[in-house]
């Protein structure tokens, strides 16, 4: 059965294994979801999105304390993760493939969310310094349309490999600003918008206003 979903260590865990207040700050600053999660699978801290979409049990929730899915076939993704521990396997020549036991290293699918737009989600391992704890064994990124509030220029350079001017114009678009007022906000041509318009569609591989805003809102293609 679906949980509740209160604020910080979700399993009871110790406070050493919550984040500190300024932790979640930095978090809740962010324009996805995250989802800190221990070996288990059990939820050890969230920032404001996640706790957001988590706390509406649709495709995506907390049940017996840990991360779940409503999907069968995205769940038994997960738990295979779990299993593997997220390690990746070993090939015969020495090198990490990318994947452990055959299945990949990481979960990356669309949640279908009844009455309510799709979010896309990933699941990673994370790795810690030898001789350190390692409380949080995966982080999960949620990208949910419906509680995104800004999209980091960071974001933008990082993810989508946008120059600065671009992401500047990127952003004003996202915050719902047309091309003409986002060319007054930024104090350029209008022409000079409609040139990083362009290169923006280029490099986000979409072929219109309206794609480029459905696909930042749902995160890169390759998730």
């Amino acid at each position: 059965m679906p949980g509740k979903v209160p604020r910080g260590s979700l399993h009871r865990a110790s406070a050493s294994t919550r984040l500190t207040p300024l932790a979640r700050a930095i978090l809740d600053k962010l324009d996805r979801g995250v989802v800190l999660l221990d070996s288990k699978g059990r939820i050890v801290d969230s920032n404001a999105i996640a706790h957001r979409v988590l706390a509406n049990g649709n495709g995506l929730m907390v049940r017996n304390d840990r991360l779940a899915f409503a999907d069968g076939e995205i769940d038994g993704r997960f738990e295979q993760l779990l299993k593997s521990g997220g390690k990746p396997r070993v090939r015969t020549d020495g090198k990490f493939d990318g994947k452990t036991n055959g299945k990949a290293r990481v979960v990356a699918a669309t949640v279908k969310r009844p009455g309510a737009a799709s979010c896309r989600i990933l699941v990673t391992p994370v790795t810690t310094p030898d001789g350190e704890a390692q409380h949080v064994a995966y982080l999960a990124v949620i990208y949910a349309p419906a509680e995104q509030r800004d999209i980091t220029t960071e974001v933008l350079l990082e993810i989508y490999g946008l120059t600065r001017a671009q992401a500047d114009v990127a952003r004003q678009l996202y915050a719902g600003l047309s091309v003409e007022e986002t060319a007054t906000r930024l104090q350029l041509s209008l022409n000079t918008v409609r040139t990083h318009l362009k290169q923006i569609f280029s490099k986000c591989e979409v072929q219109s206003q309206a794609e480029l805003m459905h696909a930042l809102a749902l995160g890169p293609h390759h998730f």
